[in-house]
């Protein structure tokens, strides 16, 4: 009788060291699984040894090939250019899905924004890299006209414009904060304007929009565009489909970050969001 109890104890002690030992190596699992996932730490490592490897003009090597991925793989290029040393900043757009902004100086002694997009699977990635993509015109422009004296005023209207189309986000975010006041102004009188049942654009004809057409001159604007669902968005400037403004959400939920339409999307204050499209 005894012999039974003991190995009635022992079967049962086994089973309860095979319970702990089980929930253990679960537990154990959980943490490891945990700490696999995407973390905006990591994902600045990667971000900044590419900008390293970039100084060196190594782009073409095992090393930073292992940090690429999709189209970043067939780009042939051995440097990025001057990018900063790291980026100034990191943007979770999904769950495995991240954000990066640094400065690049270009020939034009002007700091131009380039944003590289990473995705994570059992690492952070980088699988493409825009930046605001303007033609040459208007760095020709600029140029030629930021040293006269004679400027008319409708040139000196078009230069105030441009140099805010091709102000870094740094900058931008300066100009929202000096102006966010008058900006106001101009969004509540878009939203009065229309954009109940379909999108209206406002900017290009004076005499459909007077008033919110001399706001948007007087802020050196190029177009509004206001939506049905509230979404007012200001074009600062560009051309076709690559544009930077401000954009206003009544419920404070902006356009989704990716490669292909907003390439960058910032909050600057509540509802309000600097973005840029390509």
């Amino acid at each position: 009788m005894i012999m039974k109890r003991n190995k009635f104890f022992i079967i049962k002690f086994s089973l309860t060291a095979l319970c702990l030992t089980t929930a253990a190596n679960v537990a154990c699992a959980q943490e490891v699984e945990a700490r696999r996932q995407p973390s905006l730490e990591d994902a600045r490592a990667v971000l900044v040894r590419l900008a390293e490897l970039s100084r060196k003009q190594e782009l073409r090597t095992e090393a930073a090939q292992n940090l690429l991925t999709g189209e970043m793989l067939k780009t042939k290029a051995n440097s990025f250019g001057k990018l900063t040393e790291a980026p100034d900043k990191i943007l979770l757009t999904e769950k495995n899905r991240a954000v990066g902004r640094f400065q690049m100086s270009g020939a034009h002694e002007r700091a131009v924004d380039v944003y590289f997009y990473l995705e994570y699977d059992k690492s952070w990635k980088i699988y493409a890299s825009r930046a605001t993509a303007l033609a040459g015109i208007f760095e020709q422009s600029y140029s030629f006209m930021k040293n006269r004296t004679d400027l008319s005023e409708t040139e000196k209207l078009d230069f105030a414009n441009l140099k805010l189309t091709l102000a870094p986000d740094r900058d931008l975010r300066v100009w929202f904060s000096e102006n966010r006041q008058k900006l106001d102004e101009l969004r509540a009188l878009l939203q009065k304007t229309g954009g109940k049942t379909s999108t209206v654009y406002v900017g290009w004809d004076e005499k459909q929009f007077p008033e919110a057409f001399r706001m948007l001159r007087k802020l050196n604007l190029r177009t509004a565009i206001v939506k049905p669902n509230g979404d007012v968005e200001i074009v600062i400037g560009g051309i076709s489909d690559n544009t930077v403004g401000f954009l206003y959400s009544p419920s404070n939920k902006p356009p989704a970050i990716s490669p292909d339409s907003y390439i960058w999307v910032e909050k600057v204050a509540e509802k309000w969001f600097l973005f840029r499209t390509t």
